[in-house]
C-alpha cells in the first residue's frame, strides 16, 4: 500500500482503548523471522506498534507462524466499540479475496488426482453454452483463470445483496453477471473476481458437489478449521453464522473511525471472496500451506508446483502469479500469499515458502496493521531494484502515453468511470518516465521497468499487443494505452454539456410560449422532445454510474431498461436531425431559424456518434 495512507491515518482519533489478548508459543532464541526479529520477541514488537498507533485501527487480529506452529497470536481493539465489546480469539473477520486461494488449492487437489488439465479449455468442464459473451474463439484455460488473464472487462452487474433470501446459486449468478470479453486470453492481466468464482464452479462441475461442500470436506475438516464459513450467508457454519453479526465495521472519515454497523453483505459468487472466520483458523490454513509436507496434498511435488511461477515478467524467472497465489517483496524477501477486502474488512496472508514463516492479519476497515505487521515479520519494503531484475538487454520502446486500467469498464457509457483511473505517463529522459508527479518509472532493461512511489518499488513490464496498443503490466493489473482518449473525452464532454444547454433552451421556450412570443416553426415539437431526450439520456448514464459505484452494482433489469431508454433517445435524436435537415432547405426560412436547424442537426448527430462510439448497445447486450 502507498505510504500516503499513513499520512491520512495520522489525523484519525487518538483516544482508543487498546486490548491485547496474546497467545504465545515458546521459541528458541535462535529462531528468527525473515526480518531478523527473534520469535520470542515478535509478540512484544507487534504489541509495541499497536500501543503506539491506537488511531490506526478499531480492531485487528494477527498471528505469526512457522509452518503449523503458531508463534504469536493477538487481538487488539474493539469488535464493537460502542458497546465496549473487545476483540478476542472468537472475533470473526471476512477473508475477502484470500477466499480465492481456496479455489486454487482445490484445483491443485483435482490436478494431483488427474481430474483436471490446467491447459485444457474450461468450456470442456462447464455446461454447454455456459459462457455467452466471449469475443474470441481462443481457449480459456484454468491457468488463464489462475493468472487473471482470461480477457474479461470489469463486471458491472450486482453480485452482492443484503437480503439473505435473494442469494442465488453459484451457477445462476455467474451466468447472470458474465462480463464482456475484451482481450484475447493470455495477452493482458486484469484481476477478475468473476474468473476466480468461475474456477470454483469448474471444481463444482468436476466433483458434482457444491463448491462449499468440497472445501469443507477437503480443506476445512482435514485442518480442523471449525470456525470458518464459505457460503455467502455463512450458514454452512452455525457458529460463524451466530458470531458474524457481533463484529461491527468501521470506516475512516478523516476525522476518526465511524461505525457502519455489521455490514452484512452477501457475496453471491462466493468462491471469490465470501470466506469468514477467526484469526486462528486462517493461521492454521496458511501454516499448512507453508509446510513442505502440506497436509492438503498427497505429494510434496504438488505444493512445489503450486508455488512455482505460472507467469513471469518477460525475459526473467521472476513470477507475479504462482498459480493464483501472489508474490510480494519485503526487503530482499519474496513472500507468497494473498490479500483481500470487503465492504467492512481487510485481510492479508503471506508466508515464506523456504522457511515456512508467515503472518496473517485481519481487521475491520482499512488501516495500517495490514501494512505494518508484515514489515515487522518480513522486513521493510524498499525502492531498490532487485539484482535478478537487471539484464544486459537494450532499452525497451517508449511507453509514454495515456493509459487506462484493464480492470475497468471497456464498453458503453460506464467507460467514463475508467477515465477516473487514468494513468498519464510522460517521458522525462532516456528510459525515465513521470506518472502525474506521484511516481517515477525507470526502464531497467528490455521490456522490464521499475516503478517507485514514496520509497516503495514495484516491478512492471511494457509491451505491445498485435494491433500496436501499448500495455504496462504491474503484475496482475495492466494498464492499456488509449490512443483515442482525446476523442472520447471530447465526445463525452459534448454529450454531458447537452444537459444544461437543453434544459436552458427548454426553459426559454416555455417562458416564450407563456408570453405568447414564440411562433411555430417546422419540427418545433420534435426538436423540443429531442432536447428533453438529451436530459433523459445523460440522466440514465449518471444513474448507471451512481448505482455501479455503490456496493450493489447494476441489476440486469436496470441495464435492460436503461438500454431501451437510450435506444429510444437515440432514435429521437435521429428523427429530430432529419426534420431539421428537411426544414433547412425549405423556402422562406429566416436566417436565424436556419442557424437553429444547423445547431440542432449537429447536436443530435454528435450525441448519436458519442453513444455509438462507446459501444452502448453491444455493452448492454444482456
Amino acid at each position: 500500500m502507498k505510504k500516503s495512507i499513513k499520512k491520512m491515518l495520522a489525523a484519525l482519533m487518538v483516544v482508543m482503548f487498546l486490548v491485547n489478548i496474546p497467545l504465545t508459543v515458546q521459541a528458541t532464541p535462535n529462531d528468527v523471522t525473515p526480518s531478523g526479529v527473534p520469535f520470542d520477541e515478535i509478540g512484544s514488537e507487534i504489541e509495541k506498534w499497536a500501543a503506539e498507533n491506537p488511531e490506526a485501527y478499531v480492531s485487528f487480529s494477527t498471528a505469526v507462524f512457522k509452518e503449523d506452529e503458531i508463534v504469536y497470536e493477538g487481538a487488539f481493539g474493539y469488535a464493537d466499540r460502542e458497546n465496549g465489546i473487545v476483540a478476542d480469539a472468537d472475533t470473526v473477520y471476512e477473508w475477502g479475496s484470500i477466499s480465492k486461494t481456496l479455489v486454487w488449492v482445490s484445483v491443485m487437489q483435482l490436478w494431483e488426482r488427474g481430474e483436471i488439465d490446467l491447459e485444457k479449455d474450461i468450456r470442456e468442464y462447464l455446461p454447454e453454452n455456459f459462457l455467452r459473451k466471449l469475443k474470441y474463439d481462443d481457449p480459456i484455460t484454468m491457468l488463464n483463470l489462475m493468472n487473471h488473464n482470461a480477457g474479461w472487462s470489469e463486471n458491472v452487474w450486482a453480485f452482492q445483496t443484503d437480503n439473505e433470501e435473494e442469494i442465488k446459486s453459484l451457477g445462476e449468478i455467474l451466468q447472470e453477471t458474465e462480463p464482456v470479453q475484451v482481450y484475447r486470453p493470455g495477452e493482458v492481466s486484469s484481476y477478475s473476481n468473476y474468473g476466480a468464482a468461475l474456477a470454483g464452479y469448474v471444481v463444482e462441475c468436476i466433483t458434482e458437489q457444491p463448491f462449499h461442500e468440497y472445501v469443507h470436506e477437503n480443506i476445512f475438516e482435514p485442518l480442523g478449521m471449525e470456525h470458518t464459513s464459505l457460503l455467502p450467508a455463512h450458514n454452512d457454519n452455525e457458529w460463524v453464522y451466530a458470531q458474524r453479526p457481533k463484529t461491527v465495521c468501521y470506516t475512516n472519515t478523516g476525522a476518526g473511525w465511524e461505525s457502519v454497523g455489521p455490514q452484512l453483505m452477501y457475496v453471491m459468487p462466493y468462491p471469490a471472496g465470501a470466506a469468514t472466520g477467526t484469526i486462528s483458523d486462517m493461521a492454521i490454513y496458511a501454516g499448512s500451506l507453508a509446510r513442505e509436507d502440506c497436509p492438503l496434498f498427497e505429494n510434496p511435488e504438488t505444493r512445489e508446483f503450486l508455488f512455482s511461477p505460472s507467469v513471469t515478467y518477460r525475459g526473467t524467472e521472476i513470477g507475479y502469479s504462482y498459480h493464483g497465489f501472489l508474490s510480494s517483496m519485503y526487503g530482499e524477501n519474496v513472500v507468497l500469499g494473498h490479500n483481500g477486502s470487503t465492504n467492512g474488512f481487510c485481510s492479508q496472508m503471506f508466508f515464506d515458502v523456504e522457511t515456512g514463516v508467515g503472518t496473517v492479519v485481519m481487521m475491520t476497515g482499512m488501516g495500517l496493521p495490514i501494512m505494518e505487521i508484515p514489515e515487522i515479520v518480513f522486513g521493510e519494503t524498499s525502492a531498490e531494484i532487485p539484482a535478478d531484475f537487471v539484464s544486459n538487454e537494450a532499452a525497451g520502446d517508449d511507453i509514454s502515453g495515456m493509459y487506462i486500467g484493464a480492470r475497468s469498464m471497456r464498453h458503453g457509457p460506464l467507460k467514463l468511470i475508467s477515465l477516473l483511473g487514468l494513468l498519464p505517463i510522460a517521458s522525462v529522459g532516456e528510459g525515465e518516465y513521470d506518472v502525474a508527479g506521484i511516481a517515477t518509472i525507470q526502464n531497467v532493461s528490455g521490456d522490464l521497468y521499475w516503478i517507485v512511489q514514496e520509497g516503495q518499488g514495484l516491478p512492471a513490464e511494457g509491451y505491445q499487443l498485435e494491433d500496436g496498443t501499448g500495455v504496462l503490466n504491474l503484475g496482475l493489473q495492466s494498464y492499456v494505452e488509449e490512443p483515442a482518449l482525446v476523442a472520447y473525452l471530447a465526445l463525452m464532454v459534448f454529450y454531458v454539456i447537452c444537459v444544461p444547454v437543453a434544459a436552458i433552451l427548454l426553459l426559454i421556450k416555455l417562458i416564450l410560449l407563456i408570453a405568447k412570443k414564440l411562433k411555430k416553426y417546422e419540427g418545433a415539437a420534435l426538436i423540443a422532445v429531442a432536447q428533453f431526450a438529451k436530459i433523459l439520456s445523460v440522466g440514465v448514464v449518471i444513474f448507471w454510474i451512481s448505482v455501479y459505484s455503490t456496493q450493489y452494482g447494476l441489476t440486469p433489469a436496470q441495464g435492460i431498461i436503461g438500454c431501451l431508454i437510450q435506444i429510444v433517445c437515440m432514435l429521437t435524436y435521429l428523427a429530430s436531425a432529419g426534420i431539421s435537415v428537411k426544414a433547412l432547405f425549405a423556402k422562406d426560412v429566416k436566417v436565424i431559424r436556419r442557424i437553429q436547424y444547423v445547431i440542432n442537426i449537429l447536436a443530435n448527430v454528435i450525441c448519436v456518434v458519442a453513444m455509438i462510439s462507446l459501444e452502448l448497445i453491444r455493452f448492454w447486450n444482456v
